[in-house]
């Protein structure tokens, strides 16, 4: 699963991905994965300083273009 995205990402948006092994506590995956017996990824598509959940949360435009990119990518691209 990660080669795949890995090369849905490079390939489609021009750039390496930057794979980090962690994700916030809010995410509730775990029982989806479990229960559907399938695999997951979680790709943030924010800025880093985008104060996620806070009154001056914030997405630069510039990651949300490049964050349709991504996500189309991701669609498009055969396991």
């Amino acid at each position: 699963m990660g080669v795949w995205l890995r090369k849905a990402i490079t390939e489609n948006v021009g750039k390496d991905p930057v794979i980090i092994r962690m994700m916030g506590g809010t995410v509730p995956v775990v029982p989806f994965i479990q229960e559907l017996n399938v695999p997951a990824v979680l790709v943030p598509l924010v800025n880093m300083d985008n104060n996620q959940h806070s009154p001056n949360e914030n997405l630069r435009l510039g990651n949300l273009r490049t964050g349709i990119k991504t996500c189309l990518a991701i669609l498009n691209t055969p396991l």
